[in-house]
């Protein structure tokens, strides 16, 4: 089946150029030919590819764009364990908290390894502007179902945003202040996104991070997640 590109309403918009998806495998040089007809075609200067297996070496790539290898993103998952408990420490938020900044700065700490950051061609400022949004939207509950702080001292060490995917909670960010890292908070926020989706009835709970991220690996391996997935994705670039 030939490739598709779908255009990504959304993306294009906040990016303020075309950005599309392409749906379908690119196994060899007649696909790379068949991209290039659409890339052109619809104009399109950022399109996202996920597949797999890694694209092998042996294709040629087209002198009308570049392909870059963005990230390996990994799901973890894990069935939720019975009889856990909320810390004193673990409250929720929303949009009126008066921590609404400093979740931002910390939204945008847990994003270095983000394909957003990595690929350089998308800009600090960008890449900055679309995890402040992330947060935002957490909070004020369009993409997320909840908001978990650590709150110490009568100040905010770490948080973690929960949804749900693919009939699974879902932890959408994680991030703990560097000055409080190595304290066990981020243990502490898993185990509370666990007990938020036990009330809620879910049987298991899912994280997705990128593979080059180990300490976000790490913790997710000490508290009981299993890779579920690999993807490998890329950035193509019209040059």
């Amino acid at each position: 089946m030939k490739q598709t590109l779908q255009k990504l309403d959304w993306d294009s918009d906040f990016f303020n150029f075309n950005v599309g998806r392409i749906n379908g495998l690119i196994q060899n040089e007649e696909d790379i030919e068949h991209l290039d007809t659409l890339i052109i075609k619809n104009d399109m200067r950022l399109s996202y590819y996920s597949t797999t297996k890694e694209l092998p070496s042996s294709i040629s790539i087209s002198e009308n764009f570049d392909i870059v290898l963005v990230d390996k993103k990994t799901t973890y998952a894990k069935e939720i364990s019975t009889g856990l408990s909320f810390p004193e420490a673990i409250t929720s938020v929303d949009e009126n908290t008066p921590f609404k900044n400093k979740l931002i700065d910390l939204a945008i700490q847990s994003g270095v390894y983000s394909r957003f950051n990595v690929d350089e061609r998308i800009g600090k400022e960008k890449f900055e502007e679309m995890y402040a949004l992330w947060m935002t939207n957490s909070l004020n509950r369009q993409i997320a179902k909840e908001v978990l702080v650590f709150i110490e001292n009568n100040d905010l060490s770490g948080f973690v945003t929960l949804g749900e995917k693919n009939s699974r909670a879902d932890i959408g960010i994680i991030a703990v202040d560097h000055m409080s890292r190595g304290k066990g908070m981020g243990k502490t926020l898993m185990t509370s996104a666990e007990k938020w989706s036990s009330d809620l009835g879910y049987e298991s709970i899912q994280v997705v991070t990128q593979g080059d991220n180990y300490p976000a690996c790490r913790l997710y391996e000490s508290c009981g997640y299993k890779v579920d997935a690999v993807e490998f994705f890329y950035h193509i670039w019209k040059k």
